[in-house]
């Protein structure tokens, strides 16, 4: 197979995109867990390469613009929530979301979502009953994120 028809199968590329969001997302996890900050450049460059990834798509038939505009609701609602809970959803995880939109279409994403929580809620909940956290503790939410990448991107295809 040579490069042109790789770049003719759009399952290889688009997966070639997820393998470089996760690399991205696994970047972002570190900072957040070290710094518990996600630097602004992590979603800037994600929603390049996921833009990249929509443009592809759109040129091949396989997505509409509008799916580019409804792939960004699930980011949208966590920009939401976390303006009104005072970060408790930090930014930069919600933009990273909105950044993950357009790769993963609207479903997509709010499976990652759904699983992030998920996660997080099961770990968070082990962590209270073994007495390491308290009600009041704070959580890196990128690496349940992550996590919810990797099964959207792996498991379910």
């Amino acid at each position: 197979m040579d490069f042109y028809e790789i770049i003719e199968n759009t399952v290889i590329v688009s997966l070639f995109f997820k393998v470089f969001a996760l690399i991205i997302l696994l970047i972002a996890t570190i900072m957040d867990i070290r710094e518990k900050k996600i630097p602004l450049s992590i979603p800037t460059v994600q929603m390049t390469l996921s833009g990249l990834c929509f443009i592809y798509l759109w040129s091949k038939g396989i997505t509409q613009p509008a799916d580019f505009l409804y792939s960004l609701i699930p980011g949208i609602v966590l920009l939401t929530v976390s303006y009104f809970t005072r970060q408790g959803i930090g930014l930069g995880d919600g933009l990273t979301v909105l950044a993950l939109g357009p790769l993963f279409g609207i479903m997509d994403t709010m499976l990652i979502v759904l699983i992030s929580f998920t996660f997080s809620a099961v770990i968070g909940v082990i962590l209270l009953i073994m007495k390491k956290v308290s009600g009041k503790s704070v959580m890196a939410f990128m690496p349940f994120l992550t996590v919810g990448v990797g099964v959207m991107s792996f498991a379910f295809r």
